[in-house]
């Protein structure tokens, strides 16, 4: 029997490439899932009921969150599944180097780096086809983990004076192996180049937002 190969990426003329279209929804995707994990990790090893149930809800919006980016890659001739798959294993040995000791270093590594990766995916949907890019835009930023780690640690750094210094030192190991990982994904998928977005342009983008994030926790940059 006879296979017929799937269809190409509707790709408008004058748009990005679609190897580009193809390789940033399977990122999208993939952060998806590398939330949906994560989030549920953290919930493993919150210190009470609350925030544990707080953050298997949101380990389920992230598995809602790639469903919704599945129709939007099929509705563009994108199988999600087999684009996504392409970036697994890709930030490499990151959790391995970085294991928090205690529950405010582990919100602040989730925090930080699931932060900078939805920067990084956000920043490559500018090379997409606008209402695709802006629709990828609010799949991405309806996540609720910012907030809910944000409240977290003030928490703790109003109740202990020393956790902030502790805890600034602990984000800028976080943010520098964040930024070398994801500079790592874009030397191994080059087409996350075809959309426009320079390695200049992400490694600014990256910056600022740690930066930002920092300094809305109260910690040093």
């Amino acid at each position: 029997m006879t296979v017929s190969p799937p269809p190409p990426a509707l790709v408008p003329d004058g748009g990005p490439p679609a190897r580009h279209l193809q390789a940033v929804l399977g990122l999208v995707g993939y952060t998806c899932t590398v939330a949906c994990t994560r989030y549920a990790k953290d919930a493993d090893k919150a210190p009470a009921m609350i925030p544990r149930v707080e953050l298997l809800r949101m380990s389920a919006e992230q598995v809602t969150s790639f469903e919704r980016v599945h129709e939007l890659a099929g509705a563009h001739g994108v199988d999600l599944y087999e684009a996504s798959e392409g970036f697994v294993g890709a930030l490499g040995d990151f959790d391995a180097r970085l294991r928090p000791r205690d529950w405010p270093e582990r919100l602040v590594k989730t925090y930080l780096a699931f932060g900078m990766l939805v920067d990084f995916s956000m920043a490559l949907t500018h090379g997409l086809p606008r209402q695709l890019g802006t629709q990828l835009l609010d799949i991405l930023g309806a996540d609720r983990y910012g907030s809910f780690a944000a409240d977290e640690i003030m928490a703790g750094i109003d109740s202990d004076s020393q956790l902030a210094g502790r805890l600034g030192l602990w984000a800028r190991r976080v943010t520098g192996e964040e930024i070398g990982t994801l500079q790592r994904m874009m030397a191994r998928f080059p087409e996350l180049h075809d959309g426009g977005t320079e390695v200049e342009q992400l490694h600014a983008v990256l910056s600022q937002g740690a930066v930002s994030r920092m300094r809305g926790l109260g910690l040093r940059a």
